[in-house]
């Protein structure tokens, strides 16, 4: 399978830019199956999943690696093109034109990374467990007041940053095809989504909490939001408000 799928047309980006298509080459990404055992997976009936797939595979994000044949029928097994996608620079002018496209391109980033959230084992999410146990992890959900040309000098440096990430891997797998470095099936999956918008939805007139509630500082490098934990004492305040 391929690392990268790029995406060369307008047809092609408009045939992704359905939710139910995404998930089902998510599914494709992991492993190899028909018509039958994804409609089962999703709960969806064996007609509609193989119009999808039709359609993808015209469009060559999906294709069929191999044939078994069962009480006289032969069976497909899709597998999906490639990893990830990327949209062709060609496409740039039209998608000036057309936000709609864009607009999708960014959800479907959402939808694939919403699966892989799902499919990701337990050990992904031990934030709150001992150092050595507690895997690499974020989640940020945030806005940011400020002139365009500073969050696009800000946005080169967090592409720099991702490059880095490239080019950590490079070297690593270079270790473990040296013998130098054990491989492992573990990957950082990162997603990446940002836009301008004329809406700012975290506003408040102060951070305070509810009564009987306070910050505390915390260990967990990872965790951006904040915690808080019930004053000492509180509970006997919350006794105190039933009454």
């Amino acid at each position: 399978m391929k690392r990268y799928l790029v995406i060369e047309t307008l047809d092609q980006l408009k045939a992704i830019s359905d939710s139910l298509r995404m998930d089902i080459i998510s599914l494709l990404v992991k492993d190899a199956f028909t018509g039958k055992q994804l409609a089962t997976m999703l709960n969806l009936s064996a007609s509609k999943v193989h119009y999808h797939l039709k359609e993808l595979e015209n469009h060559h994000f999906v294709h069929v690696v191999r044939t078994e044949e069962k009480n006289g029928i032969v069976q497909k097994f899709y597998r999906a093109a490639a990893y990830d996608m990327k949209v062709s620079d060609a496409l740039l002018p039209s998608l000036q034109e057309d936000t709609m496209l864009m607009q999708e391109a960014l959800l479907n980033h959402l939808r694939s990374s919403i699966t892989r959230l799902y499919n990701a084992p337990d050990e992904s999410f031990l934030q709150f467990a001992d150092e050595a146990k507690r895997p690499p992890a974020i989640g940020l959900n945030s806005e940011v007041k400020a002139p365009r040309h500073e969050i696009k000098a800000w946005l080169k440096k967090y592409m720099a940053l991702i490059n880095e990430l490239g080019e950590m891997e490079a070297r690593h797998l270079q270790k473990v095809a040296n013998g130098e470095a054990e491989d492992s099936e573990e990957n950082f999956y990162l997603v990446t989504v940002g836009f301008m918008t004329n809406e700012r939805y975290y506003v408040s007139e102060d951070e305070s909490l509810p009564d009987h509630y306070e910050h505390v500082p915390t260990e967990y490098e990872y965790i951006t939001e904040k915690v808080v934990k019930k004053k000492k004492g509180s509970d006997t305040h919350d006794d105190d408000d039933r009454s």
